[in-house]
Parts: C-alpha cells; structure tokens; sequence
C-alpha cells in the first residue's frame, strides 16, 4: 500500500512542478502530510493510511508545502516550542495556524496549476469529500473576483470564515509566504480577539507567551 500512495504522491508533485527535494517516508498510523522531522523535511504517509480514504485535499496540501519549501518560503516547515501543546488555548492557536499553512499551500498548488486544483475540487464534490470541500473552497474563492461567496459561502451563516479568510489573505495568497508577516498577522488577530497570548520566532522556533 505504501508503494501505491508513495507513486500517488509522486504524481501529485509531478503535477504541480514541485521537485522531489525531499524523502517520501513510510510512518505509524494514517494519513498523507508533510513533516518537519529530526532528519529534516520528509512526506509521511501512514503505513495504515487506506488510500480511498485520504480526503483528496491532504495530496494537495502535503504537494504544496513542497512548493513552498522549494520557494524557500520560511513557512514551511514550521518549528514549534514544547509550548505550543502546554494548554488549551496555545493548541487551539496551534490549529488554527496550521489551519492558515494548509489554505496556503493549496493556494500554492493553484497558482502552479489552477485547472488541476479545480479538477480536484470538482472531484471531492462528487465523491462528498466534505473534509477536502472546506479549505478547497475558501482557497480558491481567495482567487476568485466575487471571493469565497462564489463558492458557496453565505456571509450571514459563514461570517466567521469570511473574517478569518479576509484577515490571512495577505499571507495566504503570496507567492513566497514569510513566517514573520504569518506570526504578525496571527498575533493581530490573537489581540483582535482578546486571546492573551502573543507569538514570537526564536531561534528558528515558534514560542508562546503570555501578555500582561
């Protein structure tokens, strides 16, 4: 099976121009994702992972992360401190970076090849691929005239996405993201919202603070 998902994988980055920089491992457990690892960079892919049940984004995602390494983007790979799981609100914020890093690399994948992306997006569709239909559709409506509404979002029902995209967009949507404009950004936000905690880069290390 790895085998299989490995040539998968190969194909994915073949067809977004993306070089093969970096090692395709076999790990435990499930899934396709794109790692920073002791021995550096890597693609992991699950030694369980079922390969039609990889929802079609993770591809996408582990493919343009290698875009953005290639770019030398200072986003990927992301370095975090011991205290970025310490408690709940610093693992939230955890999610939600890496939340922003994922609609940036698939927003990678677009702006190497926009056709492929939209195929991809039109096949979760029909395969009800709703964990790929998400991030798919918030980073192509970012390319979009009309925005994330010409993809189905509805302002009054999604207006937690359309603030959250609209605020990211300057970092999501650059062709080579900077770590530093991401952590500005996160920590505007942090403050827009009230959260106490306040990010830095340290050594190459994304830390976590508190704030008086």
């Amino acid at each position: 099976m790895f085998q299989k998902a490995k040539a998968i994988m190969e194909d994915h980055l073949k067809a977004f121009g993306a070089e093969p920089v970096i090692p395709i491992r076999e790990v435990t457990g499930k899934g396709v994702f794109f790692q920073a690892a002791a021995q550096g960079p890597e693609i992991a892919i699950g030694a369980d992972t079922v390969i039609e049940e990889v929802p079609l984004a993770e591809w996408l995602i582990a493919t343009g992360n290698v875009l953005l390494l290639q770019s030398g983007s200072s986003i990927a790979p992301l370095y975090l401190g011991p205290d970025s799981e310490s408690n709940d609100t610093t693992t939230r914020i955890t999610d939600d970076l890496f939340y922003v890093i994922d609609l940036t690399a698939i927003y990678q994948c677009y702006l190497q090849n926009p056709v492929e992306v939209y195929c991809i997006y039109d096949d979760a569709v029909e395969l009800g691929d709703e964990e790929s239909l998400h991030p798919l559709a918030v980073s192509l409506g970012l390319s979009h005239p009309r925005g994330i509404e010409a993809m189905g979002f509805d302002k009054r029902i999604h207006s937690d996405v359309f603030e959250e995209a609209e605020f990211f967009k300057p970092v999501i949507t650059q062709k080579r993201p900077d770590l530093s404009l991401l952590v500005a950004l996160e920590n505007a936000w942090l403050k827009q919202k009230g959260t106490a905690i306040r990010l830095s880069v340290v050594a190459g290390i994304l830390r976590f603070s508190a704030t008086v």
